[in-house]
């Protein structure tokens, strides 16, 4: 039987072989380098053992983030990845079902990650949390704008003040980030991909920072200006940046933004047509627990209804529930399917979108796997589970 355990000192570099042929396997079998810490900071290196043998890995991330208007801690599971001798016999879904169940140990009741393949995750019941828009203009594309306040060079030492923008930027925004101290200094605003140290501006305004962003310029023909991260707090601060970015035109050809869906770039720009936008797919989440509904906040009616959720890899999710919320509480209860009929059948993917909000349910029910069967429910079913705003936009 497999074994799901921490990542031993002594299983390091086999570790790191693993993700390096799994993520990056232009660099050739390359030796890993021995230095740094170990355990790592910022994730739990978790690997899947058959007797001594290590067979796949992954990384447990612990993420503050809102759900439901909420403060809340969820996982992102991260370099999921087995070598391809031992590919093919199910050992990242075995990884998967281990990792689901430290998260939920841990009260984590959501689980994100970045997909390799959405379709192999949805087998998994993982459902798409949100889409994101990249946008590839000429810096001479962006508007330009004279400003009251001030562009200022930042870095990790102001993790402080770009964590106050970044929580005033994303409120009401589920999935968003609260990013940590280690975070800011050792992810966002490192060279922790080996695309090279971010630069970091803000625009400040009578020494109050109210916008930031994050990006770095490519060594290649256009010297591409790629922004990983846009956040500001009111208009002013926006048109700032966008301002920042379009100055940079005796530098680069090309700037690259990722935004979030409803990212309105294209109203901001006098030429359109200057601009290519793609729509593209993001992280996908899911709930290691149905029972984990009761901790969240329902302000909208009430609900009394049965549910039959299909979950391919937890048993415990996998079966009949009473879900009724009054007041704003919720309740789950198991159900034997002798006891009622379903009202309501829908897989784990989908039922994990509901909840953080990524759709409602005229949508689950038009895209997703929602089916209602009891057509009175559907109405307190939607009054219950409105969608609302996610974005989560950094990789991990």
């Amino acid at each position: 039987m497999s074994e799901f355990r921490p990542v031993s000192t002594t299983d390091r570099e086999a570790c790191q072989r693993i993700l390096q042929y799994a993520f990056t396997p232009e660099t050739g079998p390359v030796t890993p380098d021995p230095d740094g810490d170990w355990p790592p900071s910022l994730f739990d290196q978790r690997g899947l053992y058959d007797g001594d043998t290590l067979r796949a890995v992954c990384k447990l991330y612990y993420l503050d983030t809102t759900v439901r208007g909420e403060a809340a801690t969820v996982g992102g599971l991260g370099a999921v990845a087995t070598p391809p001798e031992h590919r093919g016999q199910g050992y990242a879904a075995v990884l998967c079902r281990h990792a689901l169940r430290e998260y939920r140990e841990a009260e984590a009741g959501f689980v994100t990650l970045w997909p390799f393949s959405t379709p192999f995750y949805r087998r998994l019941g993982w459902g798409t949390a949100n889409t994101y828009r990249r946008f590839d203009l000429p810096p001479s594309a962006l508007p330009d704008h004279s400003i009251a306040g001030q562009l200022v060079r930042l870095d990790a030492d102001d993790w402080e003040r770009l964590r106050r923008v970044e929580s005033v930027a994303a409120a009401g925004t589920a999935l968003s980030l609260r990013r940590s101290e280690a975070w800011w200094r050792e992810r966002t605003l490192a060279d922790w991909d080996g695309d090279g140290v971010p630069y970091c501006y803000g625009y400040e305004r009578d020494g109050d920072l109210r916008g930031y962003l994050v990006y770095t310029v490519a060594d290649d023909a256009a010297h591409t200006l790629s922004v990983s991260n846009f956040a500001a707090v009111d208009e002013e601060a926006r048109r700032a940046l966008l301002a920042f970015l379009g100055n940079h035109g005796a530098q680069v050809e090309r700037v690259t933004l990722q935004l979030p869906p409803d990212a309105d770039l294209l109203h901001r720009v006098d030429d359109p047509g200057a601009v290519d936008c793609t729509v593209e797919a993001g992280p996908m989440v899911r709930l290691t627990d149905v029972g984990y509904l009761e901790r969240l906040d329902w302000p909208g009616g009430d609900l009394d209804c049965t549910l039959s959720v299909s979950d391919p890899l937890l048993d415990r999710n996998d079966g009949l529930f009473r879900l009724s919320v009054s007041g704003g509480t919720a309740t789950v209860d198991p159900l034997s399917p002798a006891d009622s009929p379903a009202d309501v059948t829908v897989d784990i993917g989908t039922l994990s979108q509901l909840a953080v909000g990524t759709h409602g349910v005229a949508a689950a029910e038009r895209l997703a796997g929602l089916e209602i069967r009891d057509a009175s429910a559907r109405d307190p079913l939607a009054d219950v589970f409105e969608s609302e705003s996610v974005y989560l936009g950094e990789f991990f």
